[in-house]
């Protein structure tokens, strides 16, 4: 079975002796060139040895080899190996010696039609699920990245690898170098005992939250959320924190209310941009809206923020990887532990989604309902009504 569509689609052009599908199968995609190691020729160059022609070999995503420490691939796509291609008689190889290896002439003409096939197909969007069948569908491990699977999604890239890269080795360092300060190993856990510890989400907001599911968990008889004992002081913080509903348990008037004046990064109140709700209001506004929008029930409420460094810490370990910062097994490890921390803090990956999409656009969106929001309702319903999302194939429990 393919790894992936883009192999099922190349596989299945092939079959069909169909050179347009072959193209248009890969036009729009990555592709995975060998970065050169120290010493050897720039372009790996290889000679077929049923044809004898000179090849540029490439890979699909899904047929990136294991995760190797001195391994590295730069992406590139079709356009740019158009653009850059070194003389008419070599061929493009893309996974030679694979069961999806297709070889494409690249004569002049031959490169003017993958440029037009690319124009035609364009670049891969952003919001795609997509899975790699040879990676984790069931377990622990599936369900910890599945934790993540918002931002993977947000790149269209398999949600279901831990692999050689998120997007390529030079830009997953970047990201971790640029977004979260990470330059080595010790940087890197740093981040990731800090979002495994939930400390990236606003405490005053989270706090909040927790303790009006705690007071709605004692009213109803539960014994509050999976993993969060009952604590000293609990009832009483609720009551300082909310501003209870006269109506049913549930109504959505019952909003977390600020115990001090910071916004939801954290800033204090005579920092926060001008236009910028406080807190409170501003969660009752995204609840009011998810439950129009059917990101969540007609009664239901955000019960935790976490799932957004959850899903971060899944991606910092992708990232890690792919930068060559952490190894194979300690990411899986990392994963697993992420997964098994979402179950104490969840029931429900209808719990985790809202719990994420509300920590995104209280950082991201403040209140404006703007592109931000279009895209986390955009990520919310792909994950929770795709057929194959995780979210719908694996149980949360």
């Amino acid at each position: 079975m393919p790894p992936t569509e883009t192999e099922r689609r190349l596989c299945e052009a092939t079959a069909r002796g169909d050179w347009d599908g072959q193209v248009t199968a890969i036009a729009g995609e990555d592709l995975y060139l060998a970065a050169p190691q120290q010493g050897q020729d720039p372009l790996p160059v290889y000679t077929d040895p049923s044809t004898g022609a000179t090849c540029i070999p490439v890979l699909t995503r899904g047929m990136l080899p294991p995760w190797h420490p001195q391994q590295f691939f730069d992406r590139v796509s079709v356009e740019e190996l158009a653009q850059d291609w070194p003389n008419d008689k070599w061929q493009l190889a893309v996974n030679p010696g694979t069961p999806c290896a297709v070889t494409l002439l690249a004569t002049h003409a031959h490169r003017a039609a993958w440029m037009r096939v690319r124009a035609q197909v364009g670049v891969r969007p952003g919001g795609l699920l997509a899975t790699h069948f040879g990676g984790p569908l069931h377990g622990p491990l599936a369900h910890g990245l599945a934790c993540g699977a918002p931002i993977a999604v947000h790149h269209s890239v398999p949600w279901n690898e831990l692999g050689t890269a998120f997007l390529d080795h030079a830009t997953d360092a970047q990201t971790l170098r640029e977004q979260w300060s990470v330059v080595d190993p010790a940087s890197w856990q740093q981040r990731l005992d800090q979002l495994l510890g939930g400390q990236f989400v606003p405490a005053d907001t989270e706090a909040a939250l927790r303790a009006r599911a705690s007071a709605k968990a004692g009213q109803s008889g539960q014994s509050g959320q999976p993993g969060q004992p009952e604590q000293p002081g609990k009832a009483k913080a609720a009551a300082a924190t909310f501003e209870k509903s006269e109506g049913p348990a549930g109504d959505a008037d019952a909003t977390p209310k600020a115990t001090d004046a910071s916004d939801a990064s954290g800033a204090p109140a005579a920092t926060r941009p001008p236009g910028i709700p406080a807190p409170p209001e501003l969660v009752g506004r995204y609840e009011e809206r998810f439950r129009t929008d059917g990101l969540l029930p007609a009664n239901g409420q955000v019960v935790s923020l976490v799932a957004l460094d959850y899903a971060h810490a899944v991606n910092l370990v992708r990232w890690g990887l792919g930068a060559r910062l952490c190894g194979p097994q300690q990411a899986e490890l990392a994963v697993q532990r992420v997964g098994a921390q979402a179950k104490e803090a969840y029931g429900s990956w209808e719990e985790f989604a809202a719990g994420y999409a509300l920590g995104r656009l209280l950082a991201f969106d403040n209140g404006w309902f703007g592109p931000q929001y279009a895209e986390t309702v955009h990520i919310h319903r792909v994950l929770t009504q795709d057929p194959g999302s995780p979210w719908r194939a694996l149980d949360f429990a």
